[in-house]
């Protein structure tokens, strides 16, 4: 078995290629196999959320910001997702997340 970042290489490669299908059922088991991922669940996102799947990107976006809290503009799609959806509070909510990490890295690079 490769290494997460190995296998997650593999599954941006078929994604360029144009194997999305192919790409996307890896991706499926590399966060099955290495729920600490966060690449992996933030590429589902992005591909489930252009095949309209806006639900199920939600969830794999909102797992990667559970993975990744600190990543202010993982916050940011969480948004993006929400407000395709709908979820005005949700995106509210991963907004103002996304512009308090900002804040706090702006006034820490200040330092």
């Amino acid at each position: 078995m490769s290494a997460p970042s190995e296998e997650y290489d593999t599954c941006m490669e078929l994604h360029r290629s144009g194997e999305i299908g192919e790409a996307k059922e890896r991706l499926i088991q590399l966060t099955e196999q290495h729920p600490e991922f966060a690449l992996a669940f933030n590429a589902l996102g992005a591909i489930l959320k252009k095949e309209g799947q806006i639900l199920q990107a939600i969830q794999y976006a909102e797992k990667y910001c559970e993975l990744e809290p600190n990543d202010a503009f993982g916050f940011t799609i969480l948004s993006s997702f929400c407000i395709e959806a709908g979820l005005r509070e949700n995106a509210e909510d991963a907004l103002m997340k996304a512009q308090d990490l900002r804040f706090k890295e702006h006034f820490a690079d200040a330092k």
